[in-house]
């Protein structure tokens, strides 16, 4: 029984040598080392076939984010702007705010977007900028009333 195992354990040996070997050469670890993976060439195959087929899914824009566009131009933002600060998780109040206290700060859209995903409410944000917060949510509650109304359904 103990020569049988010491057969499979030389075949195993073998078997790895062969494995390893390249063009009847057995490669030193050293090599194997600098050389990587055999498998190198394919993995960067695979990965930048992969890439390739990913691609950016298209933005759906949702009617809010059209009428709000179009509802108040001066703004200059396209509905793809408005709808990927939607996607991020800020709903239709909080989007009129944001761009609102961006828009009359002139601050870039970044830094209140910042600062409110930093968990400070609109009130803080409206007195750091020194601006009146009461007025903010009058002129949101007026946009969005005019938004919804005329959003289709």
């Amino acid at each position: 029984m103990l020569l049988l195992n010491r057969k499979n354990i030389i075949c195993v040996i073998i078997l790895f040598l062969a494995i390893i070997s390249k063009a009847g050469k057995v490669m030193a670890i050293d090599d194997i080392n600098q050389s990587g993976s055999v498998f190198d060439e394919f993995n960067d195959e695979y990965h930048n076939e992969k890439k390739e087929e990913v691609k950016k899914k298209p933005i759906v824009i949702e009617p809010f984010c059209r009428n709000l566009s179009q509802s108040v131009t001066y703004w200059q933002m396209t509905p793809e702007d408005i709808q990927v600060l939607k996607n991020k998780g800020f709903g239709y109040s909080e989007l009129i705010k944001i761009i609102l206290i961006s828009k009359k700060t002139e601050k870039p859209l970044t830094d209140v977007v910042t600062r409110r995903n930093r968990g400070e409410d609109f009130k803080k944000i409206c007195e750091r900028y020194a601006i009146d917060y009461n007025e903010i949510k009058k002129e949101t509650k007026r946009i969005k009333l005019e938004v919804i109304i005329y959003e289709p359904k």
